[in-house]
């Protein structure tokens, strides 16, 4: 049995883009992944509200909405704390993973 890995994508003002990172990592080649996505725009409702959009239309991922801005590092946090995978692995939100 595969381990299970978990891929954190802390997201902050990048709904535009953070649609090309959650499908890099459903891309793999390696299916047992967990997928959280840490929406720390609470200053910004419309940002927010893109993200969850997005992010809605894969059941499979686990969305947190942080009630306040927490920044990178603890937004990251939260997403371990809620974290199932045996690995961790972290994804920016601007960022993707290579097939």
């Amino acid at each position: 049995m595969q381990e299970l890995v978990t891929v954190i994508i802390p997201t902050y003002k990048r709904s535009k883009v953070i649609e090309r990172a959650i499908k890099s990592v459903l891309n793999q080649t390696y299916k047992n992944i967990e997928v959280i996505v840490v929406d720390d725009n609470a200053n910004f409702p419309d940002e927010r509200k893109e993200t969850f959009e997005i992010v809605k239309k894969y059941p499979s991922i686990i969305y947190i909405a942080n009630s306040k801005n927490l920044g990178g590092a603890l937004a990251r946090n939260e997403g371990i704390y809620k974290a199932k995978g045996k690995y961790i692995a972290f994804l920016d939100d601007d960022d993707e993973y290579r097939e």
